[in-house]
């Protein structure tokens, strides 16, 4: 009898479940979810960040001063982000449910509930950067109220985050 007892079973086990995590196969489709997922982080911080900057250091300024007539060019990139988000969006979470289920293990409701919120904040968040830098009246009426507009974009954006962290746990 030892004065440490070894349980090779256990160690056995482990070795097992290190068999079972594989790498990633680094093939066509790998590389289009990766890059996939760093366009949409990107392009998530191109307007999160957008919109945090106008309303920390633009915003308080006022409207007139906030674009400075640089107001076309913020629309052309709300737009070109609100595209791939979209697009990366459906893509990664489609493919996500699309592996979870050939692996035998389809996603609990929550994770559906949780990517149905995320996309209806992430649909204001693009409406409030795009309306913001509109040409309309209702444009020129948000504006006079900037910072309310940017505070609200912003807790979304801050929801979205959490919402995706929480969704993550899924993988």
């Amino acid at each position: 009898m030892s004065l440490f007892p070894v349980d090779f079973d256990a160690f056995a086990l482990v070795a097992q479940a290190a068999e079972a995590v594989a790498e990633p196969k680094v093939d066509a489709a790998f590389v289009i979810r990766v890059l996939s997922r760093v366009f949409h982080i990107m392009f998530a911080i191109i307007i999160g960040g957008g919109l945090f900057y106008l309303r920390a250091v633009l915003a308080p300024a006022g409207a007139d001063a906030c674009f400075a007539g640089r107001r076309t060019v913020w629309a052309r990139w709300v737009g070109v982000a609100t595209l791939f988000l979209i697009v990366t969006g459906m893509f990664n979470y489609i493919t996500f449910v699309r592996e979870a289920k050939a692996a035998g293990a389809p996603l609990p409701s929550p994770y559906h509930m949780l990517f149905g919120i995320k996309f209806l904040l992430a649909l204001f968040v693009f409406f409030v950067a795009a309306i913001l830098a509109g040409k309309t009246s209702l444009a020129d009426k948000l504006r006079g109220n900037m910072g309310r507009w940017l505070n609200l974009a912003w807790t979304a954006v801050m929801a979205i985050i959490i919402i995706g962290a929480l969704m993550r746990t899924y993988h």
